[in-house]
């Protein structure tokens, strides 16, 4: 009897894998975060260029635009006090996913915005999103880089973490650096000297109290996001940046107690055990260093005008009052749900964070219940 075929997801990941213990035995080991890039992004076999179910219930992981229209609501009442306070005309919008958030954010607003621009770099998502966005208005443009001159609003949801890192470990020796090598025919991980690396984690520690006990792990962006946030700053003429992701400033994600880091993997709406196993097959984050990501866009001329949870962000920008909107008891009870997931300090309210950047702009709270973490960055 003829054996089932594999699916093409897992000839795609083997494939994968395949590439990647070739480029290890003619190069050496790769840095997690050369492996980070391919596991998502390597053309035709990468998780986000697969065109694959990732986002929703039948996905590997739901993000706040996919519980329902609380999300967008909200941030459909930042859009239209951002962009008639900056004078702008346009939204674009990083790492869009499926189109989701795009999709029920020009629905909420009443006046919609001259443009939506989408800044995608997965040819599998772009066909979803352009599914998702038919009919919409305005018509959404894709983009591989912010015009130029822009003004407006620039959003970046669940964005930020899954910028590739770099991962490493406290040893009796000082740091070293976690790479992925090869044992066995599969991918494992090594140790290596990285005198840069080092470095930067001991002035990141220093903040925290220094360098932990020897057994303690955690990531890096060397680069705190650079690359993005100059595109970001060297287009925006005038507007406001949001951006909102699960992380932490950096005293609190290099507090010694955070002994694991925050590197993880999902799948099947289940965090995975192994980030190295099936490779293109599960997402790769990593948690963001907002004190990084700020002092950075400051570096670059953008000013940091709010640090805050995502709880207090949706309740400032009218959460609770577009709940109340909900018709009949099983839309009641379908918001209490989605906005328990948004708020509550144990799902997103705490973990999720918002920062909002701008140039020549003044941002107004409308309710002034919003607590403004800026000193904590």
């Amino acid at each position: 009897m003829t054996a089932p075929a594999a699916p093409a997801a897992d000839i795609a990941s083997g494939e994968l894998r395949a590439r990647l213990l070739a480029r290890i035995r003619d190069r050496g080991p790769l840095r997690f975060d050369e492996f980070m890039e391919q596991a998502l992004y390597a053309p035709g076999l990468g998780y986000y260029e697969r065109g694959e179910a990732v986002f929703g219930k039948d996905g590997d992981f739901v993000t706040a635009p996919g519980l329902g229209g609380l999300f967008a609501r909200c941030l459909a009442d930042f859009c239209a006090r951002a962009l008639a306070a900056c004078g702008g005309d346009s939204i674009a919008e990083y790492g869009p996913g499926d189109g989701r958030l795009a999709a029920d954010l020009l629905a909420a607003l009443a006046a919609p915005p001259a443009r939506y621009v989408l800044l995608e770099r997965s040819a599998g998502l772009r066909a979803r999103q352009r599914r998702a966005l038919e009919h919409r208005t305005p018509p959404a443009a894709w983009s591989p880089a912010l015009p130029d001159g822009f003004a407006g609003v620039v959003l970046a949801n669940e964005f930020l973490d899954s910028h590739p890192a770099r991962c490493y470990e406290v040893a009796a020796d000082g740091v070293r650096e976690r790479v992925v090598g090869a044992a066995a025919g599969g991918l494992a991980w090594e140790l290596a000297d990285a005198p840069d690396l080092a470095a930067a984690a001991a002035a990141a520690h220093a903040a925290a109290g220094g360098l932990p006990a020897p057994g303690y792990r955690s990531e890096l962006r060397p680069d705190a996001h650079r690359g993005w946030l100059e595109e970001v700053a060297g287009r925006l003429r005038r507007g406001f940046v949001l951006l909102i992701d699960y992380g932490y400033p950096r005293r609190e994600y290099y507090h010694p107690e955070r002994r694991a880091g925050t590197l993880r993997a999902h799948a099947g709406q289940r965090a995975a055990p192994d980030p190295l196993a099936a490779a293109g097959r599960q997402d790769l984050s990593v948690d963001v260093d907002f004190t990084a990501a700020a002092e950075t866009a400051a570096a670059l001329g953008l000013e940091v005008l709010l640090f805050t949870t995502q709880a207090g962000f949706l309740l400032e920008h009218g959460v609770l009052e577009h709940a109340a909107e909900a018709d009949g008891e099983a839309a009641r009870l379908a918001r209490r749900g989605e906005l328990a997931t948004l708020l509550h300090p144990e799902r997103m309210g705490e973990r999720f964070r918002a920062l909002v950047l701008g140039r020549g702009v003044e941002l107004q709270l409308p309710r002034g219940v919003c607590p403004d973490h800026r000193n904590r960055l």
